[in-house]
């Protein structure tokens, strides 16, 4: 899709600047007027499908992944096929079309198996599994998962690596095995500072605050979930997180006895989601909201809950796919591993004929862009927290550390742009750098504020560096950046 996207920006239009209806309106029209192959069309129906969601627009977007199929064909396209048979499993799930979804996830997983995708095959069992949790049988989804434990040591994608352990984390919290939940929680939060969804890292916190809840800890939980909540402003483009963070918010309000604002906030959350789901997603409001009206001893309006609750639970049991989600499939699944790890084998043999050098930057530059700023190219707080805490700071007998904040920063901004702000903190990143010498460490911590890590305790020598970098900065010449205007920190 690299000439697709290449033309694109050749007109003029940045599509990391757009918003998502105008992201919409803009795949739309190259579907009907810009793309030049059934592959590039395919492309865009994809695209339209993952904003429609955004709209609540989930029928259309099925629509729109059924109309890319038809337009790709194998083996040209088993990529694009494999990401749209995805995307279908979630888009059955989210409407409780679960037979439909399954189709797509064995769809999937034989697609995957055919071609050697190891990734798309852990995907597909991943959502097997999920659905015999969403049908409450959180046993048998890890099985499914325990089917790919051994092929989970060959995940390269850091998201799907999380992915995978959230799912059954999901699993071990709704079984209440709280002790391999926690630990493998601790292994999701190593993975996150890797990962670049930022999806799965929400979904990291909001398990840890269930956790924190299950362990009778509801305020710590809650404290943790309002602390998420400021952090993540833009949770409401995500409607399942945002689900998600509505039903631990208010189950630990019921634990503490506030199962009035419980409901409120339950109830809203039910009007939301009756907008774009149904089924399973509805039925896990309506028994917390029931569990909220309870606690307030409004029994008869609880009970006018459950009811609905258990004519959801009914209408679910009653298309839900169980039965093939037995032993055969399971008996599947076994034959169809052996059949990816020959595909895998055979194509690794092929890649360990080639040169390694390529992995070997990739590892590199993954290590330096999980800790350095990615505009000053200085160390960043997550170096400072991890690198430096850890590995480098025992190792000093003695240190300082110089704190540097940028004066009147935020009239930069406003008087000037934040582009010419950025402009300035690389400048003033780069004089720091060089003024702070070789043996020492300097790092942006965030926002315009940065530090010298000093590797001595002369206090002397400190103090030249601190008056070095202060009138490095007050004397160079920015005319060419902030006309008359002068930088001082």
């Amino acid at each position: 899709m690299d000439n697709l996207l290449t033309r694109i920006s050749s007109k003029g239009i940045d599509l990391m600047a757009l918003n998502s209806q105008q992201s919409l309106m803009l795949w739309h029209y190259v579907v009907d007027e810009f793309a030049e192959s059934n592959t590039e069309k395919a492309y865009a129906l994809l695209m339209c499908s993952e904003f429609e969601v955004e709209f609540n627009q989930t029928q259309k977007s099925i629509q729109h992944l059924q109309r890319a199929l038809l337009l790709l064909s194998l083996p040209d396209n088993i990529d694009l096929i494999l990401q749209i048979y995805s995307s279908l499993s979630y888009r059955y799930t989210d409407i409780g079309e679960y037979q439909s979804a399954l189709e797509s996830l064995y769809s999937l997983s034989k697609l995957a198996v055919d071609f050697g995708d190891n990734e798309f095959y852990i995907q597909s069992i991943l959502g097997i599994g999920n659905l015999c949790s969403i049908y409450g049988d959180h046993l048998k989804a890890l099985r499914y998962y325990q089917k790919i434990e051994s092929l989970s040591k060959t995940i390269q994608s850091n998201n799907l690596s999380l992915r995978y352990r959230l799912y059954i984390v999901a699993c071990l919290l709704d079984l209440n095995r709280l002790s391999k939940a926690k630990k493998l929680l601790n292994e999701c939060h190593v993975i996150e500072y890797v990962s670049d969804d930022l999806q799965l890292m929400m979904q990291v916190q909001l398990y840890s605050a269930k956790l924190l809840r299950l362990q009778n800890k509801p305020q710590t939980a809650l404290d943790a979930l309002i602390v998420f909540r400021k952090e993540n402003i833009n949770l409401d483009s995500f409607p399942w997180l945002n689900k998600l963070f509505s039903i631990e918010a208010s189950y630990c309000l019921i634990q503490l006895q506030r199962g009035e604002l419980a409901d409120v906030l339950i109830t809203h959350q039910l009007k939301r989601t009756k907008k774009y789901s149904q089924g399973y997603y509805i039925r896990q409001l309506l028994d917390v909201k029931s569990d909220a009206l309870a606690s307030c001893h409004n029994f008869s309006a609880a009970l006018e809950c459950e009811k609905e609750a258990h004519q959801l639970t009914v209408a679910i049991v009653k298309h839900f796919p169980i039965n093939e989600l037995g032993g055969h499939a399971l008996r599947r699944l076994t034959r169809l591993e052996l059949q990816l790890r020959l595909n895998i084998s055979e194509s690794e043999n092929i890649k360990l004929k080639k040169v390694s050098d390529e992995q070997k930057d990739t590892v590199a530059k993954l290590q330096k862009d999980v800790f350095h700023d990615s505009l000053t190219k200085l160390f960043n707080h997550r170096w400072y927290k991890s690198t430096f805490a850890n590995e480098i700071k025992p190792k000093l007998a003695t240190y300082q550390l110089l704190v540097i904040d940028i004066d009147n920063f935020k009239s930069i901004n406003d008087e000037y742009s934040h582009l010419t702000g950025d402009v300035v903190l690389k400048l003033v990143a780069r004089i720091i750098e060089e003024s702070s010498g070789s043996n020492n460490y300097a790092l942006r911590y965030g926002g315009e504020e940065f530090i010298i890590i000093v590797a001595s305790n002369d206090q002397q020598y400190g103090k030249e560096i601190a008056d070095r970098c202060r009138l490095s900065i007050s004397e160079f010449d920015w005319h060419e950046t902030l006309q008359d205007r002068l930088v001082t920190v």
